[in-house]
């Protein structure tokens, strides 16, 4: 069908940067540099530099990202990971395929880690904590580094859908997404803030034996120096084009999330009476969020959902069922209080730096109308 307001619109994004990307992408190929060159990385350099690390390691997704963090970390058979179930599955599933366990806890009111049961879910195998910053919002990184510590243990971060998120730590540095654990894990979907044409990740780290390592097995364990096989891996590898039209976007990922600020803000300015729903703005001044998505909580969803799509508002719901119950996870005797009332609530609305005031007034309008 065709939609007033679309939930997410590549296309406009395209259209505004269209030479560059063109620009791009013939610069590269007409130089024949496909692989492993230097738009690859200058890419990796400025976005480590972005992220406030030394080394970024560009692979071909976010999933993968994961999973050549959890292989550097040495995490395997007869370790457990906590995490959390209200996520992407590839969170839970890079643990499974290390051999490891994934220990499951619950939420809080922002959709992140409850960082009050994690010490409840340590037990001796414990190797690994992996907090998910969803939405683009940290999780509570100051006491989860805290705890680590404490505790020797590991984290690695999925930042997939947080890149340029922030918290203000206790002695007063901000610290981005993915610059607190062993290695930050980042999503380059073409729908996440910095997005590509496809697929697309990066794991940062500031441990330069991890980065090597990663290095390594994002190209199926090959040092591409010597010609040598070292690990057992995969094909990773992002490619220069990719690495190309990113680098062209990297240039104006600051006005894109200072854009979703705005468009958060308009929301609340327009939704803030509506008593049904609760809007993603929390209280802690510590955070600052990047909206990646615009995750309502809303009564009776599935049928304001329904509505809207039928005012021409285009949604997206993420995610509906929690993760332990899905046939893959079968069987387990899991329940999570506060993730069962999430996945029967959220509700994601348009958000993307292209979407006018007046879309978005217009999605808005029709929440309203929903429930007036």
């Amino acid at each position: 069908m065709e939609y007033k307001v679309r939930f997410a619109n590549p296309a406009k994004q395209y259209a505004e940067h269209r030479e560059e990307f063109i620009k791009a992408f013939d610069d590269t190929l007409s130089r024949g540099a496909i692989v492993n060159k230097e738009e690859l990385w200058r890419f990796e350099e400025e976005f480590a530099k972005f992220v406030g690390v030394k080394y970024a390691v560009g692979v071909n997704s976010g999933t993968s990202a994961l999973d050549v963090a959890f292989q550097a970390a040495g995490i395997g058979p007869g370790d457990e990971v906590i995490t959390v179930a209200h996520t992407f599955i590839a969170s839970i599933s890079v643990i499974y395929l290390t051999g490891a366990k994934p220990v499951l806890i619950d939420v809080g009111e922002d959709f992140n880690m409850d960082v009050s049961q994690i010490e409840k879910a340590l037990t001796p195998k414990t190797k690994a904590i992996e907090p998910v910053h969803l939405n683009g919002r940290l999780c509570d990184m100051e006491v989860i580094m805290e705890i680590a510590k404490r505790k020797g243990l590991i984290v690695i971060e999925d930042a997939a859908q947080s890149l340029g998120a922030t918290l203000k730590m206790g002695d007063g540095n901000v610290k981005s997404a993915g610059s607190f654990g062993l290695v930050g894990c980042f999503s380059l979907y073409w729908a996440k803030t910095l997005g590509g044409f496809g697929n697309n990740g990066m794991a940062v780290t500031d441990d330069p034996e991890i980065a090597q390592k990663m290095r390594l097995m994002r190209y199926n364990g090959e040092n591409r120096e010597d010609r040598k096989f070292y690990y057992h891996a995969h094909n990773f590898l992002m490619d220069n084009v990719h690495a190309a039209l990113l680098q062209v976007k990297m240039k104006y990922l600051a006005q894109w999330l200072a854009r979703r600020k705005e468009i958060a803000e308009l929301y609340r300015k327009e939704l803030s009476t509506v008593s049904q729903i609760r809007l993603p703005h929390f209280k802690d001044s510590r955070f600052s969020d990047v909206y990646t998505n615009y995750v309502i909580r809303a009564e009776r969803r599935d049928e304001l959902k329904q509505y809207l799509q039928e005012q021409g508002v285009e949604t997206l719901v993420s995610w509906d069922t929690p993760m332990y119950r899905q046939p893959l996870m079968q069987p387990n005797d899991i329940f999570l209080p506060a993730t069962e009332n999430v996945c029967k609530e959220v509700l994601s609305l348009p958000m993307y730096p292209e979407l006018t005031d007046e879309e978005v007034k217009y999605a808005a309008d029709q929440v309203r109308k929903f429930y007036s």
